[in-house]
């Protein structure tokens, strides 16, 4: 939705008066509404078309999973707005948040199974766009719940983990999420502006961010997707602040990645991140149609975006790329568009 200036509704008021000089008022309105819907979904060069001028990072194309639906003996299940997968043993668990239920996939595409509150009305998933495994549980941020299940692969509930404080005003809104290797649970809340780490039990170990929009080291502005490295360091989405901030394992502040621009290593609607084996960070980006790349001390090392990384002539790879997950040299992509891709990243450098 385009929302109007002040001077552009005077504009529009006199557009509807009669008289040539009001048809030319209405015309000049009609070209900035235009260039402004164009400001907002413009793809920069750098990411989009043939006159590529960023640098292309090496990852090829393995797999696309377009609809789901058509295979298995669950066929008909399509998806709605996928936003996250989780890979646990070689399992597939897709999000489907338009439909509120998880959906789990064979490498071929072919729905094994719907889980949702058919088979356990505990499992009433609403508006759920983040979902984790620890290699043992799926572990969903319900976002419209304020809370953190915590599921069997086959559907099984086993707890519920609110997330927030008691003082809140504004219910918690996780939309993102990360489980450590000794079980503690980080969650992004977008609505408080904070991020918080859980023990397993569901106690608040600490919290990161003052509760407000805010920058620098001092907090974030919408908090999104969460990823977790070998070292416990945990990396942070900064939506509307347009980077990923890497906070320790206690919560401090350490660094950033990117910032907010439409122009190459920078972010315009960052979603999800991950982090491969060498420490280089992923960044989905909404609105870029791409997945930035920076190495672990922070320089661009490309984007990944062509159908083909040798072609620079063909073509876009992805509408809207949101869930990350990195399993060994495989970067999975859940596209809000109803795909899944998943790509064979180069050797880790």
């Amino acid at each position: 939705m385009v929302r109007l200036s002040t001077g552009e509704q005077t504009r529009a008021k006199a557009a509807r008066q009669p008289g040539r000089h009001a048809d030319l008022l209405a015309l000049g309105l009609v070209c900035a509404v235009l260039s402004a819907a164009l400001v907002m979904v413009f793809v920069p060069e750098d990411v989009r078309g043939p006159q590529l001028s960023a640098r292309v990072y090496p990852a090829h194309l393995a797999r696309h999973i377009e609809n789901p639906s058509a295979h298995g003996p669950s066929a008909g299940l399509g998806w709605n707005q996928p936003s996250d997968m989780a890979v646990l043993g070689g399992r597939w668990f897709v999000l489907d948040t338009g439909n509120n239920r998880i959906l789990e996939l064979d490498g071929r595409g072919a729905v094994r199974q719907a889980l949702d509150r058919g088979g356990d009305e505990r499992l009433a998933l609403k508006g759920a766009i983040a979902i984790a495994s620890d290699g043992t549980y799926l572990f969903v941020a319900n976002s419209g719940a304020s809370e953190v299940l915590v599921l069997t692969p086959d559907g099984d509930v086993v707890r519920s983990l609110p997330v927030g404080e008691g003082g809140d005003r504004t219910p918690a809104r996780p939309i993102g999420l990360a489980v450590a290797g000794n079980g503690d649970v980080l969650v992004s809340d977008a609505a408080n502006h904070r991020v918080q780490r859980y023990d397993r039990d569901g106690r608040l170990l600490w919290t990161a961010g003052g509760g407000h929009r805010s920058g620098g080291g001092e907090g974030f502005n919408a908090p999104g997707g969460l990823a977790l490295d070998p070292a416990g360091n945990a990396y942070v989405v900064d939506i509307l602040n347009g980077r990923v901030v890497k906070l320790s394992p206690e919560g401090s502040f350490l660094r950033e990645y990117g910032s907010l621009g439409d122009t190459a290593g920078a972010l315009s609607r960052p979603k999800d991140v991950a982090i491969d084996g060498a420490g280089n960070v992923y960044v989905s980006d909404g609105l870029l149609a791409a997945v930035q790349v920076f190495s672990a001390a922070g320089d661009y090392r490309g984007f990944i975006g062509l159908k083909d990384p040798d072609d620079r002539d063909s073509g876009a790879l992805f509408r809207a790329p949101a869930g990350l997950t990195i399993v060994g040299s495989s970067l999975y992509v859940v596209d809000r568009f109803a795909s899944v891709f998943v790509l064979d990243l180069p050797i880790a450098e």
